[in-house]
């Protein structure tokens, strides 16, 4: 295999495992709703407090980044998709509400592994001259795992059931592991030929802990990562309870991912000539500005504009987050501090998604829920101001693109 067919090899098998994790773990969760409510008897917020253990794949993420960076992405994805399809073969079986906390735990823990560390550490090896676009293609696969995984999450459980549901989705993640093995590989080339040994450039994760920046950019990716577990994952939820039936419901989200993935694409070529930064505070205020037409359109047709605009930001952050991180502290230990990034933000999955329940719970909507989350996103996009990267050429101009800050 050539160094272009096998980077795009690398690029395409990076592509599937964000519509495999983020399609199933995060898409589809919505869909199960009702039918857990109605078949288990357990309440939204109970069903929504599940979602705080994605916080545990954050407070691993550190320690993932470090076995990543020691040896290699490979290993690590393949155990990862190992306890995917372990979670999902046994909640088939589940009678009890412990049992489902259980195996979320496991989804949760096995996340990181699969999409944004082992993708910041690939790409930018593989494509060192265009690195936002290959991120922007790659994460794509988590909108178009949206777009399947929603659809098809309702097909199969009006079809076969909940429980075979997740038995399939459990044969997906296995069928995954062979593919990492064969593909995946982290050298790189770039056009000319010349070999690209890119990973000692920039900051220790030792040096970007002491810096104020690291801890600005935490603080505003926390507020930015609500839109995960606290939105997407209530969207389908929402729009049963103004009016809309499922099958609607999941064409909306569908919709929204297709946006999304224009999202990625458009605002990964963005950063090619502006600063991720500033990239992402358009990202943030897009999705602010979506919330806000979502609360204030009910069942109007008002909604529907929600989706281009909520979209196109929110599926832009997939891309941005490790734009950001690479730009921000280099790549050297990019893994390791992508994963402390990860581990301080986690105080949104352990805070947003009860707080979203609680709130349906007693005002019956979601209403004041999604209004202090578009106010918190324009507070983290104003953070972003104040978090300029280290002066220490984290971003060498002989292997990467560099582009001046824009201020």
């Amino acid at each position: 295999m050539t160094q272009l067919h096998r980077g795009w090899a690398v690029a395409a098998v990076v592509f599937m495992t964000f519509a495999l994790t983020i399609g199933i773990t995060q898409y589809s969760f919505g869909v199960f709703v009702t039918e857990l409510e109605s078949d288990l008897g357990w309440n939204r917020a109970e069903l929504n407090g599940t979602l705080t253990l994605f916080a545990a794949g954050g407070l691993l993420a550190p320690f993932v980044g470090q076995l990543i960076d020691r040896h290699g992405v490979r290993p690590v994805m393949m155990c990862s998709f190992g306890l995917l399809a372990f979670s999902n073969f046994l909640r088939p079986f589940v009678d009890e509400l412990w049992q489902f906390y259980a195996l979320s735990l496991i989804q949760f823990m096995a996340v990181p592994g699969t999409i944004m560390l082992p993708a910041g550490k690939l790409l930018v090896n593989w494509f060192p001259e265009a690195r936002g676009r290959a991120m922007g293609f790659a994460t794509v696969g988590a909108n178009v795992g949206g777009a399947t995984f929603s659809a098809l999450s309702a097909l199969l459980i009006s079809s076969v059931g909940w429980r075979a549901t997740y038995a399939i989705y459990g044969l997906l993640f296995v069928v995954a592991i062979p593919v990492v093995a064969i593909v995946i590989r982290e050298g790189g080339r770039r056009r000319d030929g010349e070999a690209t040994s890119i990973v000692e450039e920039g900051l220790t994760a030792r040096s970007a802990l002491r810096t104020r920046t690291f801890y600005v950019l935490a603080i505003s990716l926390t507020l930015a990562q609500l839109t995960y577990l606290s939105v997407l994952t209530q969207i389908v939820p929402h729009f049963e309870n103004v009016g809309f039936d499922r099958g609607m419901a999941a064409l909306a989200v569908g919709a929204m991912a297709f946006f999304g993935a224009v999202g990625k694409i458009t605002f990964g070529w963005l950063t090619e000539y502006v600063a991720s930064r500033f990239v992402l505070m358009l990202s943030l205020g897009m999705q602010a500005t979506g919330l806000v037409i979502l609360v204030l359109a009910g069942d109007g047709a008002l909604v529907w504009s929600f989706i281009p605009i909520f979209g196109l930001g929110f599926g832009a952050l997939g891309a941005l987050m490790t734009l950001l991180v690479q730009e921000t502290f280099g790549v050297r230990e990019f893994a390791t501090i992508f994963g402390l990034v990860n581990f301080f933000t986690q105080g949104a999955s352990i805070v947003g998604p009860p707080l979203v329940g609680a709130s349906f719970e007693i005002t019956g909507s979601y209403g004041m829920a999604f209004t202090v989350i578009a106010t918190l996103f324009l507070v983290g996009a104003v953070l972003l101001i104040f978090a300029p990267p280290p002066c220490t050429g984290v971003v060498p101009k002989k292997s990467l693109k560099v582009r001046k800050e824009i201020i």
